[in-house]
């Protein structure tokens, strides 16, 4: 083989291993709004590579429900992207209630569907209502 062909194999292999992030694959770009309910927010409290423990916080005036099921994202040049799991996981139809001026605590793992995240930016993103309508709420957090 000549010296260029070599240099092109090595350049596009290196292209590869960058363009494969590391295993995980990232779906559709997240473009709708996120944290509009005034008062509730995900508060990250630990964070692993496989899990995470998180609350949701309620100063608002009113009752917030939510269900077991989140998605991850990454953002990826200033866009958050869907994280595609390897083995989407079934989640219990629980409805769970944070009550006006209350807290609840939840740990998650998600090595099973997800696996180990790689370093990078990320949030958790969940659907939750009041007796009106439903939003998107997000915690944000690095893997290191």
């Amino acid at each position: 083989m000549n010296r260029n062909r070599v240099a092109l194999m090595i350049v596009t292999g290196l292209c590869l291993a960058l363009f494969a992030g590391c295993g995980l694959k990232l779906g559709d770009v997240f473009t709708e709004e996120v944290n509009t309910l005034e008062g509730v927010e995900i508060v990250i409290e630990k964070v692993t590579p496989t899990g995470l423990v998180y609350a949701i916080s309620n100063q608002s005036d009113r009752d917030v429900s939510y269900g077991r099921d989140f998605w991850i994202q990454m953002e990826k040049d200033g866009a958050w992207y869907q994280v595609e799991p390897d083995n989407p996981a079934a989640v219990t139809l629980e409805l769970l209630t944070v009550p006006a001026g209350g807290r609840d605590e939840m740990e998650i793992s998600w090595e099973d569907s997800y696996g180990k995240l790689p370093e990078g930016k990320f949030r958790i993103v969940k659907t939750i209502s009041d007796t009106e309508q439903g939003y998107y709420l997000s915690g944000e957090f690095c893997i290191d």
